[in-house]
């Protein structure tokens, strides 16, 4: 499993340009080909869907289970003390952009179905491993599988947590765009931050004119010359202290024509915003030390803090499906518009269209809705006899309780019928999906893998 593993994470599988063939680039399709390549070379039947997913079978039978897993990964940020595109065996755990999230479970589950094959242990149901390229960006590949592809009976996702996931909340993807006010067209050059909507930016940057008004009181600040000492003058110092950043988080440079100003904080999920920390947010705690714009204030008050759920008036929360969250992934400036997006998590109980028509009402006149995707909430009841099967498997590998958990992450369990999420990560683990140092134990590798195996054999028999 590690060779194989260590095969798969060498793949740089980031979304990329579309190609014949490759509808999320060169690197998703080699990703595609390792696993079809590697579950024929295990005897199972394949199939590639025309580069959106494949599958690997084994089995007989009118129907079949399906295990759903994804070979594309986010991008691999700052941070690492390892390379994110070699994997890394160290202190008992496994590094590498991928091992959780979700090549580690697309591994564990080829071989997993080998032992079952290998073993001819007597199946009633099909097994299907089906593998998407797109899960970290809309997941339009298993949207192509559900139009294509043959339905499973039931199925869980390997791509969660231990012990099991039955309510998954809506993702509301939003980008907006407004026009620039004076004092960004005044003093910014440009601004940039994020790749991703699901990802809590770790950096961002913006330039400034050096003989724009802003740039002139910087020059004051430092007696002529920028540099890192401008955060701890007392201007500066005091506004970003105030609003909960720290000096050494910022750096400046001055390259003659224009001052940068760069921020760095923590990558993370956008499922836990409250676990990372925003870049974006930062820049705009600078910004906030001059004189403020209309997108400087709208932003710090509405956007770039913890509160600003509550301050849209758009916060909800629900016994089943927990509370509303918020992230702004990707920040940009083009044509004379500031563009930024927004990764929403909803609970059962918000409505995404309200959401977006109370959004238009908070921000600043001209504002545009520029893109946006819905995908809806999931709850598969706890009686059901999937989660009773599944969580049985649990509690015979592990010896502990199987109960069910509420999740803000979207998995693929929500474009099937009768499908939930089921691990791999497990309770107290800090794996550091969409984060630097990407990792899970070699012990809890192993265990993962043997739930899995049985799991395949409860719902085929």
């Amino acid at each position: 499993m590690l060779n194989d593993l260590a095969e798969i994470i060498s793949i740089k599988s980031v979304l990329g340009e579309p190609q014949e063939g490759a509808p999320f680039g060169i690197e998703c399709k080699k990703a595609l080909d390792w696993f079809l390549d590697k579950a024929n070379s295990f005897g199972f039947r394949t199939c590639n869907m025309d580069g959106y997913c494949g599958y690997a079978e084994y089995g007989e039978g009118d129907t079949c289970i399906g295990i759903l897993c994804h070979l594309d990964v986010v991008p691999a940020g700052d941070g690492w003390t390892t390379d994110p595109y070699k994997l890394v065996i160290e202190n008992g755990h496994l590094y590498g952009r991928g091992v959780v999230d979700d090549k580690g479970s697309v591994v564990m589950c080829l071989h997993a179905l080998k032992e079952i094959k290998e073993s001819a242990i007597k199946l009633s149901r099909r097994i299907r491993i089906i593998a998407g390229c797109n899960e970290e960006h809309g997941s339009a590949c298993i949207k192509y599988y559900v139009k294509h592809g043959e339905i499973p009976e039931m199925s869980f996702v390997p791509d969660a947590d231990f012990p099991l996931i039955n309510s998954e909340k809506g993702i509301l993807h939003l980008m907006y765009s407004m026009p620039l006010d004076s004092f960004f067209k005044e003093n910014i050059a440009f601004i940039h931050g994020g790749e991703s909507y699901n990802v809590v930016p770790d950096h961002a940057g913006i330039s400034i004119f050096k003989d724009s008004p802003l740039g002139k009181k910087l020059l004051d600040l430092c007696d002529g010359k920028v540099d890192n000492g401008i955060f701890t003058s007392s201007q500066v110092a005091g506004g970003i202290l105030a609003a909960g950043a720290h000096v050494e988080d910022y750096s400046a440079t001055d390259d003659g024509e224009a001052i940068t100003i760069e921020a760095k904080g923590v990558a993370g999920h956008a499922m836990e915003p409250e676990k990372a920390d925003n870049a974006i947010w930062k820049l705009f705690k600078f910004l906030s030390c001059f004189d403020e714009g209309e997108i400087v204030t709208f932003m710090n008050n509405y956007i770039c803090t913890p509160l600003g759920t509550e301050a849209l008036g758009i916060y909800k929360e629900d016994e089943v499906s927990g509370n509303l969250t918020m992230n702004m992934g990707i920040i940009k400036v083009d044509d004379d518009r500031l563009h930024f997006s927004l990764d929403m998590r909803l609970p059962k109980c918000a409505s995404h269209e309200e959401i977006k028509k109370q959004l238009l009402l908070k921000l600043p006149n001209k504002s545009k809705l520029e893109a946006e995707t819905f995908s809806p909430n999931l709850y598969v009841d706890k009686s059901s006899d999937l989660i009773k099967n599944l969580l049985g498997v649990y509690e015979k590998c592990t010896g502990k309780k199987g109960y069910c958990m509420i999740c803000g992450g979207g998995t693929y369990a929500r474009e099937l019928p009768n499908a939930v999420a089921f691990g791999p990560a497990f309770e107290g683990a800090e794996t550091n999906i969409h984060n630097a140092d990407e990792n899970v134990s070699v012990k809890e590798f192993d265990k993962a893998a043997e739930i899995y195996k049985e799991a395949m054999i409860a719902l085929a028999k």
